[in-house]
């Protein structure tokens, strides 16, 4: 069975075949670059559809008609860098300075904020605007208002001269969404700057939707200190309540269910209740994409390493990162959706692999990210594993074909 997957702004149809289940047709698959959309392809999309006339495979005059578009609005991006992503050499990663590349070229086009959401989303593999930051926020304003980089330059710089005021006593968590809305009723530079000196007290934390949400699969899917008895138990071979096993972590419970199965492997020693042990028993994950896995350079940085993930889980400081939030995210949802019906086959009747795309697209929608797409490496990996029979041994194939490799 092939299942497709369409976006309305997309030119191709991303197949995701559960008949193959195999590790070695993913790894294929993630192999083969015509399945995923190029930057330069993306880029080059984007400026025709902006003014470029040339052709579309000529890269120094899609170098130049950037460059003087980036000119015209005055914002400097070096020619090599401009260059390297219509060569492909270099496709922009998630950090800081990468998105303000992506802002840099949103603005001296003045696209559309239908067009800027697809260019982040489909061709930069990000989310838009972070509304939590002043800089992203004071770009949506100015963006959806067609005004100039360097107003919203000016703009920034009168908001980081605003004293800090402190936060009212009570007040609670302010989301992303709730800052939308109310930049959304903002209609001149007056209002957004009254807006920011009131507030400015909120522009200091973000994701804190998405961290709700993964402290919550946390909590179900970690091992506790007590699920050790439960597994002592079991290894005695002397019998114990369901309900008692059904307190335990996702993690452990699945432990013990194999393990009923005859299978038992080693795991004395270790810290059931640990990070590291979860994502361990989850994918088998040890270091991200091994640097001698047989795929692209790209879609190995695409894979996020343990160590990410073992931060975010962690609350090892306040991650600026979207993007390694939002395949954590991801990344948990799957385990907890996958592993529950493996518990417990008789949740879901029918179509779990569409019971299980509509539940993490809302997810992730509510956090703010973009909804899974094909196009993706990271995001491909996930669906072709819901689609296969085993959704977790599918996905912990693939992981451990690629860190053996």
């Amino acid at each position: 069975m092939a299942i497709t997957s369409t976006q309305p702004s997309d030119s191709f149809n991303w197949p995701i075949d559960s008949d193959k289940a195999d590790p070695a047709y993913a790894l294929e698959y993630l192999n083969n670059p015509e399945h995923f959309p190029s930057f330069s392809s993306g880029l080059t999309e984007l400026i025709s559809k902006y003014g470029y006339k040339g052709r579309p495979d000529h890269t120094d005059d899609k170098t130049r008609f950037l460059l003087s578009k980036l000119s015209e609005a005055e914002i400097s991006i070096t020619k090599s860098t401009v260059l390297d992503w219509f060569r492909e050499k270099r496709r922009p990663n998630s950090s800081s300075e990468s998105r303000e590349h992506m802002f840099h070229v949103c603005f001296a086009l003045s696209v559309s904020p239908a067009d800027m959401e697809w260019f982040f989303g489909r061709v930069y593999f990000d989310r838009t605007f972070n509304c939590h930051t002043v800089e992203e926020a004071v770009y949506d304003y100015c963006l959806t208002h067609k005004l100039p980089y360097r107003h919203a330059e000016k703009l920034i710089a009168v908001i980081r001269a605003f004293p800090d005021p402190k936060a009212p006593s009570g007040s609670g968590t302010v989301f992303t969404k709730d800052i939308i809305h109310s930049l959304k009723r903002c209609e001149t530079d007056e209002e957004l700057l009254r807006f920011f000196k009131h507030n400015k007290h909120i522009f200091h934390q973000w994701n804190q939707t998405a961290m709700k949400y993964i402290n919550g699969f946390d909590k179900l899917i970690r091992g506790k200190k007590s699920d050790k008895a439960v597994i002592n138990a079991c290894k005695a071979g002397k019998t114990f309540l369901p309900k008692e096993v059904r307190q335990c972590g996702l993690i452990v419970q699945e432990y013990l269910l194999a393990a009923r199965g005859g299978r038992f492997d080693y795991i004395s020693g270790k810290s059931i209740d640990s990070v590291d042990f979860m994502l361990e028993r989850m994918i088998t994950l040890n270091s991200g994409l091994s640097r001698q896995a047989p795929v692209p350079l790209f879609v190995k940085r695409n894979f996020p390493s343990k160590k990410t993930f073992s931060d975010i889980l962690n609350r090892c400081g306040s991650s600026t990162s979207y993007d390694s939030i939002r395949k954590c995210l991801i990344l948990l949802k799957f385990y907890h959706f996958w592993a529950a019906l493996l518990l417990q086959p008789d949740l879901i009747d029918h179509s779990p692999f569409d019971i299980y795309c509509d539940e993490t697209n809302a997810l992730l929608a509510e956090c703010g990210y973009e909804d899974l797409f094909p196009g993706n490496p990271y995001d491909w990996l996930f669906l072709w594993a819901s689609a296969c029979k085993k959704p977790l041994d599918a996905l912990r194939g693939v992981i451990s074909s690629i860190d053996s490799a």
